[in-house]
């Protein structure tokens, strides 16, 4: 089953990833062609955060120059850097 972004995400996030940006300083962005989260692509980022017993924990969805850039948020850089090396993200950079 793929997830559906609400309008929520479409004007930027809601509450619950602003607060996850703010207590969880180290962003990486993934660029997601689409509308959809590819369900594969879902899955493995998933199981990164079970193997590490970390919570998912989404920032913002934004779109810049026609493509939706996805943010996950993490408490330490050192999985931060683990998960942009697996999954080809980058540094949110304010």
């Amino acid at each position: 089953m793929r997830r559906r972004h609400t309008s929520a995400h479409k004007r930027g996030g809601s509450y619950r990833a602003l607060t996850n940006e703010t207590k969880y300083p180290f962003i990486v962005e993934l660029a997601v062609t689409g509308e959809e989260l590819e369900l594969a692509l879902n899955r493995r980022i998933i199981d990164f955060h079970n193997r590490r017993h970390i919570r998912t924990r989404h920032g913002r969805a934004i779109l810049r120059n026609g493509e939706e850039h996805y943010r996950w948020c993490f408490s330490d850089i050192a999985t931060a850097r683990a998960f942009a090396e697996q999954f080809g993200g980058a540094f949110y950079k304010p």
